[in-house]
């Protein structure tokens, strides 16, 4: 169920990410402010959809939020210092370093590195998603902070 909510959900946000970046933008804030605004729900989102067993959908506010919005930070520094002008390329980097994080430090790193011996095609299955996770979180931020 989790994999077609967000399927369906990144799709709907690609297709109408302009329209949603300009009713974003209607709100007078600077970019990197709307940037994080906009990356909350879809953040709340992603979590509840990938939770964890100890709070799964018993909270609406996910206790990942913080590190989530950190790593967004270093996103958007990113940007800013390379001068991106489209939201591809650090799209597709965020999801690698996120998939090198969630493999080395994040919460279920063991499970998703036994994956990696015991079954290799789950395991790839398994790269994809977090990466998805990763560009879903960060594709309609980009966009209004690229716009």
């Amino acid at each position: 169920m989790g994999l077609v909510a967000l399927s369906v959900l990144f799709i709907l946000s690609v297709i109408f990410r302009k329209r949603l970046s300009g009713l974003i933008q209607k709100v007078r804030l600077p970019r990197p402010i709307l940037y994080f605004l906009t990356a909350i729900p879809f953040i709340i989102v992603e979590e509840q959809v990938n939770c964890q067993p100890a709070w799964c959908y018993k909270i609406l506010i996910p206790p990942t939020l913080l590190p989530v919005l950190m790593f967004l930070l270093f996103l958007l520094i990113g940007v800013k210092a390379s001068h991106a002008k489209t939201v591809i390329t650090p799209m597709v980097i965020f999801s690698i370093i996120g998939i090198a994080f969630e493999f080395t430090l994040g919460s279920a790193h063991t499970a998703f590195q036994a994956l990696a011996g015991t079954s290799p095609a789950f395991f790839v299955f398994m790269l994809i998603w977090v990466g998805f996770s990763y560009t879903f979180v960060s594709f309609v931020p980009l966009t209004v902070l690229q716009e």
